[in-house]
């Protein structure tokens, strides 16, 4: 993949953590790691599997506390490094809904 292409996807990346609220650097943070920007999209897409399209209630739901994540809220288990547990919990609940 080009660097073009991987630039794209980061952007996308930024803009979904942006519209869940993370400030500039904790999204600079997170998407250091290119695998972190894919496991982001790939959280984006199974919330709009889950939710059906509605961007309102899968844009709240990173945004919640959640008995998943000890009560944290998925953003909170996305930065403290558990992003790829988020997305396993998501895909999850994609195909076994």
């Amino acid at each position: 993949m080009d660097a073009a292409s991987q630039n794209s996807r980061r952007d996308v990346a930024s803009g979904i953590l942006d519209s869940w609220g993370l400030e500039a650097h904790m999204r600079a943070e997170l998407l250091d790691k290119y695998e972190n920007v894919l496991a982001v999209l790939s959280i984006y897409d199974s919330l709009y599997a889950i939710y059906e399209g509605d961007q309102d209630r899968a844009s709240q739901w990173p945004t919640r506390p959640n008995s998943a994540f000890d009560g944290l809220r998925p953003l909170d288990a996305l930065l403290s490094g558990d992003i790829e547990r988020v997305a396993q919990y998501l895909r999850y609940h994609v195909y076994n809904a």
